[in-house]
């Protein structure tokens, strides 16, 4: 009888491991994918927010705490040139959309 509480459970376990790793593994699949965009010459965190407040909803502390975590900014220094991940979805282009060109 001890044998076949073991059996069970160790089924259980290895079905719940499995779930566990198919969970995780599709998990990842619909994660947001933010825009990058290139530091020009006289951007800041600041005016990066403004520029984008239409794009997400995070005030512009939030939005200045999350580009210094996601790019691992120590300071809000920025430099042209440099590029940033920003909190905003990147826009996707389906390739299978066609313009009309008049002919």
């Amino acid at each position: 009888m001890e044998k076949a509480k073991n059996y069970s459970f160790m089924l259980l376990l290895a079905v719940m491991i499995a779930s566990a790793a198919l969970y995780f593994s599709f998990a990842g699949s619909d994660e947001t994918v933010y825009q990058a965009i290139k530091v020009a010459k006289g951007d800041s965190l600041w005016s990066l927010a403004e520029d984008y407040q239409e794009l997400h909803k995070m005030d512009q502390i939030e939005f200045i705490k999350w580009v210094q975590d996601e790019n691992n900014l120590i300071t809000t220094k920025i430099v042209p040139g440099e590029e940033l991940t920003i909190p905003v979805p990147a826009v996707t282009s389906d390739s299978s959309l066609q313009l009309a060109d008049g002919e």
